[in-house]
């Protein structure tokens, strides 16, 4: 996420400027969370998951909210709940992840999402993306994701 690129939410600027880790049993958070996963401003959303991809909290409530975060409009909060997924089920997450790299354009962090799959149907897609972005960065990200599912084929 960009440095400057804040929620509107006072709740969420909160957490971020406090740097408070969220505990899985701080249900008022996590809950409290999890409703901004619906909420109409996309930096709002996109926020909220990924400040909950970035937690330990994994319930059957989260990986829910996750996965139908996966349709959401946005592109960011899309990408931000397949990494947040992909952290917690590698096996949940590797269908989406497969979709996203058969996409025309792939936000990056469906690398590093395809990385913590690392699962060898994912060597191929990826393979796609080797130097394909022009950016180096991108392109490193890629190029650890293909290491990370072949090392899983061994």
């Amino acid at each position: 996420m960009a440095k400057d690129y804040m929620p509107p939410s006072d709740f969420l600027r909160d957490l971020i400027d406090e740097d408070v880790e969220i505990e899985a049993d701080d249900t008022a958070t996590v809950k409290r969370l999890l409703s901004f996963f619906k909420d109409p401003d996309a930096a709002n959303r996109d926020w909220a998951v990924f400040l909950l991809g970035q937690s330990e909290v994994d319930t059957k409530a989260v990986r829910d909210a996750l996965v139908q975060a996966l349709d959401d409009e946005d592109d960011s909060v899309r990408a931000e709940a397949l990494v947040a997924l992909a952290q917690r089920d590698g096996d949940l997450a590797r269908p989406h992840v497969l979709e996203a790299l058969s996409a025309e354009g792939v936000y990056p962090t469906v690398f590093e999402a395809a990385a913590l799959c690392a699962h060898p149907d994912l060597i191929k897609p990826l393979r796609g993306w080797l130097k394909a972005t022009g950016d180096k960065e991108v392109d490193q990200m890629v190029a650890e994701a293909v290491a990370a599912c072949e090392a899983s084929a061994k």
